[in-house]
């Protein structure tokens, strides 16, 4: 009889039918085993639409194949100081003095976004607003972009002495079968002449993105999905990106990557060798512990001192991601 519930049939309707009289084709239990998991055992007719209340979803457990590195501060420039140094005297010449933890709160980001990061401190834009008598604007920092660019390019030569142990790093890494890739807020010409050096020394990776390559560089992971398809490379969990910037981290994020903070080597202590060296070594300690706990706290799956690292941490992700683990937040791994 109409609206009379059949004797033996659950006495109220799923809260995810629309009807409780429903029919729907019969599905068979051993095309979808999942339906013997709801309420019991599965009967034809009565909850095939109950799958709805479930979603797919993979787990990648094949080792990584492919490593996505920043240049400065992991594979050359010891401390990352090309860019900070020319965004000093970038300003120095319009009379506008920038301090190295102004610029190093900036890095990592696009060229002309740290521009305009650092024409937004307060600080600076007072000292602008008084040589110029304006605060900054936009056509100013085209203006100051554009005299970057020439700046920046005259002394890329000078950093492309490869860290020590990195080209070792990415031999090993080479040999468990990963593509290399870098990404940088360089433009093409700039890295055209530090990749110039670097073919000297004997490092060419398979693959080189620039910021101008793409719509927006870091945070954004356009960079970094660019390199994944043109070293048709997938899926993401199957890459690592490492940085020595809170933006690389985020970037590597972003494209939903492994992720690997260098600390020692990199902007968040920013010295070279020499003037590490020269620190005592509780000094250094507390430098290394700082730089290591910021890329902890924006998000990295793990944090190395130097490229000479990740080696061993490739190791343990490829050990978790053959245990079916995913992604977890932060660990420290150093020599």
């Amino acid at each position: 009889m109409s609206g009379t519930l059949r004797p033996g049939v659950h006495q109220k309707p799923y809260p995810w039918r629309l009807a409780p009289f429903k029919r729907l084709p019969a599905i068979s239990r051993h095309a979808c085993p999942a339906l013997e998991t709801v309420r019991g055992s599965y009967h034809p007719g009565r909850n095939e639409d109950a799958l709805d209340i479930y979603t797919y979803r993979r787990t990648y457990t094949g080792p990584l194949r492919a490593v996505i590195l920043d240049w400065d501060g992991c594979i050359v420039d010891h401390g990352s100081r090309a860019s900070a140094l020319t965004m000093i005297e970038l300003f120095r010449r319009h009379g506008v003095q920038v301090d190295m933890p102004q610029v190093r709160a900036t890095m990592g980001l696009g060229q002309r976004a740290q521009l305009e990061a650092l024409a937004d401190m307060d600080q600076v834009a007072l000292q602008w607003e008084q040589i110029h008598g304006v605060y900054p604007t936009q056509r100013d920092i085209y203006n100051l972009y554009e005299e970057f660019i020439p700046l920046q390019t005259a002394c890329m030569a000078d950093f492309g002495k490869p860290l020590p142990g990195a080209l070792e790093a990415i031999k090993s890494l080479r040999g468990l079968g990963m593509l290399i890739g870098t990404t940088t807020s360089y433009t093409s010409d700039m890295l055209r002449i530090l990749g110039a050096e670097s073919i000297r020394s004997g490092f060419v990776p398979d693959v080189s993105i620039c910021a101008d390559h793409v719509p927006s560089g870091r945070p954004h992971p356009w960079m970094c999905l660019k390199a994944a398809m043109e070293m048709r490379r997938y899926p993401m969990e199957a890459i690592v990106k490492i940085g020595d910037t809170i933006p690389d981290i985020e970037e590597g994020l972003n494209a939903g990557m492994w992720t690997i903070g260098i600390a020692k080597t990199g902007n968040e202590v920013g010295l070279d060798e020499t003037e590490l060296e020269l620190l005592s070594e509780g000094d250094r300690d507390a430098r290394v512990i700082g730089a290591r706990e910021k890329l902890s706290r924006a998000g990295a799956h793990y944090v190395a001192d130097s490229l000479e690292d990740v080696p061993q941490i490739v190791d343990l992700i490829n050990r978790r991601l053959a245990d079916g683990a995913r992604q977890l937040q932060c660990r420290t791994c150093s020599r």
